[in-house]
């Protein structure tokens, strides 16, 4: 059985120790290791303890997966690392792998082979083992910086994490884990990544909000995003030409008649809202573990999960920052038209709040506040295509009433709102993954 240490501060270590198979850790109690803390999602991550390896996977979580602070989906955990969920620190102490103990710390770059023999079991005295050194072949002191270490004129391809090292595949030893290959270091055992992806990753770690920006509008369009729109665009001008016959039913029929008619209409609403929500919150999501690829339209496992939480959480969302202005448009027009002004400039930021926090907890006006004084001119420009995005709709809306032709504004409408809010949570994700150390809002 293995374990690994969960650093504690001042507190100390807890140790855990797990099961052989598949073992699930994240804030949910349905885990089979729970990890109570913020930062941590419900279901972070799964590690696989098979043949005296563990094998780490990332399960799509908020704040990411960390192996000595290098993000990954997949990878295998060597004795000596720490493995990082969110703010969580847990370390696979060398000892907790089954080896062969020796006198010394192997020199760097050489690898120990150990070879038992039958007196190693049979008394203490017995003849020293037998210690096979394997050395690498030597580094070309005239190879280019990005040449592999052993074979001089050709491209490296893998990076090792542990001792930084550049190699071709031919070097490496590969690992079949999951339904991936594990590289591992010839001279430290350590994991190789793949070296043009490690770059890209410590480009964008270091890259500022300003120059992720030009980024976002061309966001909706990367791979399969076209596809998408147009799913959705057509997905919700079908539940907006619903609700328009089961409106102008009630209005033939009479109110009294048509009553039977209103829980369609309140269920083409709560679809259209929640299901648009869900994409949201997932855009946003994505964007901050730091994943380029628009996310497709969300799978509908349980109703009242997937589409009516998030439609209650939009509306809240709008209850609280707008609705208190629109109320006070009768007692009080100008201070009612401030109020609704202020609550649509925290809009946005609430979007963000409650899509990381996962639940309305996030609507905490002293959070929002003080979150928007932290980053005021990303989030201005955030709000600012807030408000375009609802200038377009309104501009939508108008074409809707005056085009000849329903269906084709309808669709041109849903298309660019579309378009225009996978930008908008895009802009929001990318705020939050560039600053999320002046933010902190997961410690």
């Amino acid at each position: 059985m293995s374990r690994l240490l969960i650093q504690r501060g001042a507190s100390g270590t807890e140790e855990v120790r797990l099961k052989l198979g598949a073992n699930r850790l994240g804030r949910n109690e349905q885990n089979d290791l729970p990890i109570d803390d913020p930062s941590v999602s419900s279901f972070h991550c799964e590690i696989k303890f098979e043949h005296d390896t563990l094998v780490v996977k990332d399960l799509g979580s908020t704040n990411g997966t960390f192996i000595n602070s290098v993000p990954i989906s997949q990878a295998i955990l060597e004795p000596g690392q720490t493995l990082r969920l969110g703010s969580v620190e847990l370390l696979f102490p060398a000892g907790a792998a089954a080896r062969t103990a020796t006198t010394s710390e192997p020199p760097p770059g050489v690898r120990l082979r150990v070879a038992k023999t039958d007196a190693d079991q049979a008394a203490p005295l017995a003849p020293a083992t037998a210690i096979a050194v394997e050395t690498p072949p030597p580094a070309s002191p005239l190879r280019r910086p990005d040449e592999c270490r052993n074979h001089s004129g050709i491209p490296a391809t893998l990076l090792c994490q542990q001792c930084g090292e550049l190699f071709c595949k031919s070097c490496v030893k590969t690992i079949h884990a999951g339904n991936r290959d594990v590289h591992t270091c010839p001279l430290c055992a350590g994991i190789c990544v793949n070296l043009a992806q490690h770059r890209r990753a410590v480009a964008k770690e270091s890259a500022t909000f300003g120059s992720l920006l030009p980024t976002a509008f061309k966001y909706p369009l990367q791979k399969d995003g076209p596809i998408i729109l147009l799913c959705g665009t057509v997905l919700f001008a079908f539940l907006d030409f619903a609700r328009l016959i089961l409106l102008k039913v009630i209005a033939f029929l009479g109110l009294f008649f048509g009553l039977a008619f209103l829980i369609p209409i309140v269920l083409t609403f709560v679809m259209s809202v929640g299901y648009l929500f869900a994409y949201m919150q997932n855009i946003i999501n994505a964007t901050s573990n730091g994943d380029d690829s628009p996310p497709g339209w969300p799978q509908i496992s349980g109703f009242w999960d997937d589409v009516v939480v998030p439609c209650l959480r939009f509306m809240t969302i709008f209850a609280v920052w707008v609705g208190p202005g629109i109320l006070l448009l009768p007692v009080s027009t100008p201070l009612g038209v401030m109020l609704v002004m202020l609550g649509l400039f925290c809009v946005p930021m609430a979007f963000l709040t409650v899509s990381l926090a996962d639940s309305v907890a996030g609507l905490n006006p002293l959070l929002i506040f003080s979150s928007i004084s932290k980053v005021p001119g990303p989030y201005l420009i955030a709000c600012g295509f807030f408000l375009v995005i609802i200038a377009l709709g309104t501009l939508c809306a108008a074409l809707f009433r005056f085009a000849p032709i329903f269906i084709v504004p309808v669709l041109i409408g849903h298309f660019v709102s579309l378009y225009g809010l996978t930008v908008e949570m895009r802009i929001l994700g990318l705020l939050y993954f560039t600053n999320k150390e002046k933010l902190c809002w997961f410690g």
